[in-house]
């Protein structure tokens, strides 16, 4: 079985986030670990880090490749970026799990794809 596609940088913005203001930023991390792990992610490590009175930015390293969120809790805004080549993770149910549990008014979502450098052919 291949578990490999053209790696894909999906990039949303999560507005109107009524929950998010009366979340603490560990409820907030947990949310976003779960939702990836939920979706299929292999989380390897991960990174944040609390913004006094503004929010947080999460970055996790995962086996599929990378995903980081970043909150605005004075706008309701949450910026999340996945980045992944393996069919295992399912980054659509990564983000619309993490749209429910913040209290997504909105959801737009933006598809990149990117250069797979597994198969990438070499310059003459």
């Amino acid at each position: 079985m291949n578990t490999t596609e053209q790696p894909r940088l999906y990039s949303a913005d999560l507005t109107g986030c009524t929950a998010l203001s009366t979340l603490s930023s560990d409820a907030i991390r947990a949310a976003f670990i779960g939702a990836l792990e939920r979706a299929g992610a292999t989380i390897v490590e991960r990174v944040s880090h609390d913004f006094p009175d503004a929010g947080l930015t999460c970055t996790l390293i995962l086996a599929e490749s990378h995903a980081t969120l970043h909150t605005w809790p004075e706008t309701g805004t949450i910026n999340l970026d996945i980045f992944c080549c393996s069919t295992r993770l399912d980054s659509h149910a990564a983000i619309n799990e993490l749209a429910r549990a913040f209290g997504a008014a909105g959801v737009t979502i933006q598809t990149v794809l990117r250069t797979d450098g597994r198969r990438a052919t070499q310059p003459a």
